[in-house]
C-alpha cells in the first residue's frame, strides 16, 4: 500500500466580494493525482504559481480541497475522527522555505525543536534535553547549541534546526516546501546532502516541492511537473524526465544555468559553440 495517495484533488480560491456580487472562483488545482511509496522521495517541480505550495497545504491538512481525497497510511485525511487525525498528524511533518519565519525568535533552539515532543510525548526534563541534543547532532549541530536563539544562527544552521524539529517524532512523511531556495549554493548542497542522509538512515519519505531541477534530481527518486494546477508529467524514474518534450518541462530545464560562467549567454546570443 502506498504511504500517500493524492486522488483527483481540485481546489479553488474565491476572490473578494464586490458590492452585491459574490467573488468568483479561481482554480488553483485540477484533478491532481499521484502516490508516494514508503522510503521514497517525489520531487514536485513547477514555476511560481503552478499550485505546488497549495497542494502541499492540502496534503498537510491545512487547506481542505473542494474535490478529491488525500489518503495517508490508508486513512482519508479529511474524513477521520479527531483522534485518528491527531495520530496521522504526528507522522506528517513539514519544513518550509523561510527558515526565519518558521520559528519563534523568542524561543531557544531547544524550545523550537521540543515543540512536537511537548505536544505528543510526556518526557522528563532530562529526557527532553537528551532528545533535543541528539536531534541537534543528527542534523550536524552541537548539543550545546540548544540554548541559542534564532538570530545567532546562519540561515543554513537555522534550517537544520527546522529539520531537527520535523524529524523529532520520527514521522513517516515530510513535506519539504522549497527548503533550500532561500539559501546560498554551498548551504543548499549541504542541506540536500543532510536530507538524503536522513532519508536513508531514518527511512523517511519526502514530498520535495521545488522549482529547481538540479536540487530535485539530487534528492528525488521520482519527479512530477505541475503547470497551472495540473500534473503535466509524472516519471517514476527521475532520469526519464529530461526526455520529455512537454513545454513546461522544457522551460524548467532551459532555466538551468551551465556550471561554468563561460558557458552562460549572459543575455546575448552565443556567437558559436563553446570550447570545452
Amino acid at each position: 500500500m502506498s504511504l500517500l495517495q493524492v486522488k483527483d484533488i481540485s481546489h479553488a480560491y474565491r476572490s473578494s466580494k464586490r458590492l452585491w456580487r459574490s467573488g468568483s472562483l479561481t482554480a488553483v488545482l485540477s484533478k491532481v493525482s499521484f502516490a508516494i511509496e514508503p522510503g521514497q522521495c517525489l520531487g514536485l517541480l513547477g514555476t511560481s504559481g503552478a499550485g505546488k505550495s497549495t497542494l502541499g497545504k492540502v496534503i498537510l491538512g491545512m487547506e481542505r480541497p473542494r474535490q478529491g481525497r488525500v489518503i495517508f497510511q490508508g486513512h482519508d485525511l479529511y474524513n477521520v475522527d479527531p483522534q485518528t487525525a491527531r495520530l496521522l498528524r504526528r507522522d506528517l511533518q513539514v519544513v518550509f522555505q523561510d527558515c526565519y519565519s518558521s520559528v519563534n525568535p523568542r524561543m531557544t533552539a531547544e524550545q523550537i525543536i521540543a515543540e512536537p515532543l511537548d505536544n505528543y510525548e510526556n518526557l522528563t526534563r532530562v529526557d527532553r534535553k537528551r532528545r533535543v541534543g541528539e536531534l541537534l547532532e543528527a542534523v550536524g549541530l552541537k548539543a550545546a547549541d540548544m540554548q541559542r536563539y534564532p538570530h545567532t544562527f546562519s540561515g543554513g544552521q537555522l534550517q537544520r534546526i527546522n529539520i531537527a524539529r520535523a524529524i523529532a517524532l520520527k514521522p513517516k512523511l515530510i513535506v519539504l516546501d522549497e527548503p533550500v531556495s532561500s539559501l546560498d549554493m554551498v548551504n543548499q548542497t549541504r542541506i540536500l546532502t543532510l536530507l538524503s542522509e536522513l532519508k536513508a538512515t531514518l527511512g523517511l519519505s519526502y514530498l520535495f516541492i521545488t522549482h529547481d531541477v538540479k536540487a530535485a534530481h539530487v534528492i528525488s527518486d521520482s519527479l512530477a511537473v505541475m503547470k497551472e494546477g495540473r500534473i503535466v508529467e509524472l516519471c517514476s524514474d527521475k532520469n526519464q524526465l529530461a526526455a520529455s518534450t512537454h513545454p513546461a518541462v522544457c522551460e524548467l530545464y532551459a532555466s538551468v544555468l551551465p556550471e561554468h560562467p563561460r558557458d552562460r549567454l549572459l543575455g546575448r546570443e552565443a556567437s558559436g559553440p563553446t570550447s570545452p
